[in-house]
Formats: structure tokens, C-alpha cells, sequence
């Protein structure tokens, strides 16, 4: 039996906002907002993918045993303080993704062959739950990379969308307000767009007592889709007009050029911030590399030919000061989500996170024994699930469990085979 919440008082909305004397101020998640004799509030499940385009050294990065006990590699003893919020997998890949660094176009799809001069992509997993949950939030999801040739994420038809490569841009966006007349610009914007669509939906219902029945039927998904999308616009509209969040943290200011280890931690604070204040729901990461990181702030690297490092062990020392940064600053992530409260639980166990890759080993372009870092969700977690790289589930059976854990009903996507991972339950 649920526990109930007893309360005299009117529900609050969650985007409450308290108004005088010319100041709007956005308020955190109250009891209040719950309504009398509500069921205890289950927060939204939300979604954060990373993508690492250059992989990670294999030797380096899995265990050599399985099991929740598990010796814990030189990658990840930077992360033991989060050992029981995590899943290392091994043994994972796309089934006909064999190339190379094409291979990143498929991570969050699954789709064969990238490779091909005939090549079309899928949706990716991010934007297929951003089309089934994010009319519920002002951005249906938030797109990162810190090189804007590079993107994580694809529409339905296949096709890249651009991403933010500014964290202190998406800061801005998200969180600080703008003038009155850009305010009204942007409504202005919309309602153009919305008025745009109206006069194309009075052209096409004319059209509808000349055609035939299958043009019918075209017309009338047509129609809907319309009518989604003008609904989508009203919210934006809406949207435009309140005031944003405040998050509490000062300005977002963009790290210096390759420095991107740091650039790739503010993004994920970012996308921290804005699962707080409920702004959306779904962010995705591409990591391109970097030429500087934290630990070694006075040197230059050459990241893309450190991954080509052919078992020379000067290289291989070199890689791992970049690649093991970049871990730290994801297990930094995970200490906030987990110190992060999202009503009676902690934001980590509202998000999924994962981390890998679209390689097993950079060096030699090979697609198979993707490295996979699971985190936070409702999972069982603090463990290395194993699995045989000759025989192996594909990547996107995970990615069904993954939406199903968000609440959407899909039982199959890219090339999943089933609905779960052996081993990673809940």
C-alpha cells in the first residue's frame, strides 16, 4: 500500500511563482504542490547519455572479474565512492555496426552500418523520448558536444541535430531572463509560426473532399500532427512569458580553448541544473576530446593520436591522464545528483545516466565490447555484468529498458532483441 500525504491545504502548481512589488520569484518543489490526500509524489524519470567519441583504453577501463565484487580497474577506483550508484558492462555492441569511428552515428540508434555511402540513421534514444515526454517541460531535451561538428542526437527521419557546444550559453537560455523586447520577440516568433500553421491546416482540409481514402487518412495524421505541434507552440508562448528559474549558482562562464575535460563537466552541470528545475527531461553529451585537462593544466595533448597509441606505453600514459579526468568529472556528477534531493528520494534515483562509447578499442577501430557505465535509475546496481563479446545482447536492449523506465511503452527499438539486460534489474 502507497503511503498518503494528508494536507488541509489547496495545491500549489510546481511552477508556483510568489509576485510583488515589481520581483517574481520561481519556488523549489513544496509539499503544498501535492494535492489533499495525494498519493506521495513519484518525481519524473529523466535521462542523461553520454557519448565518448575516442572510447577508452580497455586494459584500463574493465574489470577483470565480475560480480558486485568486482576489483575495480585503474579507471574506475576514481569512482569506488559511487561504486553502489553504478554498472560497469562489458561484452555489448551493435549488431552490423562495424565501422570504425562511423560507429559513433549509431551509438543511441542502433542503426546498421554507418559506415555505408547509403547510410540513413534512426531516431536516437534521447529524441525518441523527448518526442513522448517533453511536451511536459519548456525544452523537450537539452544537446551537447564540445565540437558543434559532432552530435549525439537525430531526429526521426535520420537527421543530425545541431548541437550547444556553450555551457554558458545553455545557461543563459535556461536561466537568465531577457529583456522585455526580446521577450516579446520571441512570443512574436511563435505566434507567427502558429499563424503560418493555421493557414496551412485551411489548405489542406480543403483538400480533403478531393482525395481518396488513403489520401484521406494521410490528411487526417497530417492534421494531428498539426494540431501537436500548434499545442506544442501555445506552451511556448506561455513558456516565453515566465519568468526563468533561478538556479542559485552564479553565471556559467565558458572554459578557455581545450580545455574541454572542464568544458564537459560544466555541460553536465548545466543538464543538472535544468533536471532541478524541471526544464527538461532528456540531455545528451557528445565528448569529442581535449587538448588540456584539470590534472595536467600545463600540457598539451594530442588526444586523437594518443587513441591510435598502437600498446606504446608512453602514449598509453598519456591517454589515461585524459581519459581518466574525463571519468572523474562524471563521478563529480554523480556526488551532485546523489546530494541532490527530488522530493522524497535523490535526483540520482530519478536519472539514468550512461556512458560509452560507439568503439571497444579506438586504436584499432574496433566496434565491439563497447564500454558501458550505467548510473542512478531504478537498477540494481554495484556491479560488472559481464558478457560473452562472441555472443552478445545487443546495446539496444538496454536502451528499451531505459525507456521503459521513463514510463513509455515500447517494447522494442533499433536493433533490441529483447526488453532487459540479463543481470541489470531492479
Amino acid at each position: 500500500m502507497k503511503n498518503v500525504t494528508f494536507t488541509s491545504q489547496l495545491a500549489l502548481s510546481r511552477r508556483a511563482f510568489l509576485r510583488g512589488a515589481g520581483v517574481t520569484l520561481s519556488l523549489p518543489f513544496l509539499d503544498a504542490m501535492v494535492p489533499a490526500f495525494a498519493a506521495d509524489p513519484t518525481p519524473p524519470m529523466r535521462f542523461i547519455g553520454i557519448l565518448n567519441y575516442f572510447s577508452f583504453h580497455a586494459p584500463y577501463f574493465f574489470p577483470t572479474d565480475s560480480g558486485s565484487d568486482y576489483t575495480p580497474s585503474r579507471y574506475l577506483a576514481g569512482l569506488q565512492a559511487h561504486r553502489e550508484e553504478f554498472t560497469v558492462i562489458s561484452g555489448l555492441n551493435h549488431p552490423e555496426v562495424r565501422d570504425g569511428h562511423s560507429s559513433d552515428k549509431s551509438f543511441f540508434t542502433g542503426a546498421p552500418h554507418p559506415g555505408s555511402p547509403s547510410f540513413r540513421n534512426t531516431i536516437s534514444l534521447d529524441q525518441y523520448a523527448a518526442e513522448r515526454i517533453g511536451r511536459e517541460t519548456r525544452y523537450p531535451s537539452l544537446i551537447f558536444s564540445n565540437s558543434g561538428a559532432y552530435t549525439p542526437s537525430y531526429t526521426g527521419a535520420g537527421v543530425a541535430i545541431p548541437p550547444e557546444a556553450s555551457p554558458a550559453r545553455a545557461f543563459a537560455k535556461l536561466f537568465i531572463d531577457g529583456t522585455p523586447a526580446e521577450i516579446a520577440a520571441e512570443v512574436g516568433r511563435i505566434q507567427e509560426g502558429q499563424s503560418i500553421l493555421d493557414r496551412i491546416g485551411d489548405k489542406a482540409k480543403r483538400l480533403q473532399s478531393t482525395v481518396g481514402a488513403e489520401d484521406r487518412e494521410k490528411l487526417d495524421q497530417y492534421f494531428t500532427s498539426v494540431r501537436e505541434l500548434e499545442q506544442r507552440m501555445a506552451r511556448s508562448v506561455n513558456f516565453a512569458k515566465q519568468p526563468k528559474p533561478k538556479p542559485g549558482v552564479p553565471n556559467v562562464k565558458d572554459p578557455g580553448p581545450g580545455e574541454d575535460t572542464t568544458r564537459f563537466a560544466l555541460m553536465l552541470e548545466v543538464s543538472r541544473l535544468a533536471l532541478v528545475a524541471d526544464l527538461t527531461r532528456v540531455a545528451a553529451i557528445y565528448y569529442v576530446g581535449t587538448s588540456k585537462t584539470p590534472s595536467a593544466p600545463g600540457t598539451t595533448f594530442a588526444y586523437h593520436d594518443l587513441s591510435h597509441h598502437g600498446q606504446d606505453d608512453g602514449k598509453i600514459d598519456k591517454l589515461a591522464v585524459l581519459e581518466q579526468d574525463m571519468l572523474l568529472e562524471w563521478g563529480n556528477f554523480l556526488g551532485r545528483m546523489k546530494e541532490t534531493k527530488d522530493a522524497d528520494r535523490r535526483l540520482i534515483d530519478n536519472t539514468i545516466s550512461v556512458m560509452g562509447a560507439g568503439m571497444g578499442n579506438a586504436s584499432s577501430h574496433d566496434s565491439l565490447n563497447l564500454p558501458i557505465l550505467v548510473a542512478g535509475g531504478r537498477f540494481k546496481h554495484g556491479q560488472h555484468i559481464a558478457f560473452d563479446p562472441k555472443n552478445p545482447p545487443p546495446l539496444c536492449n538496454l536502451w528499451v529498458q531505459t525507456l521503459q523506465q521513463m514510463g513509455l511503452d515500447v517494447e522494442k527499438f533499433g536493433s533490441s532483441r529483447s526488453s532487459s539486460l540479463p543481470g541489470l534489474g531492479t
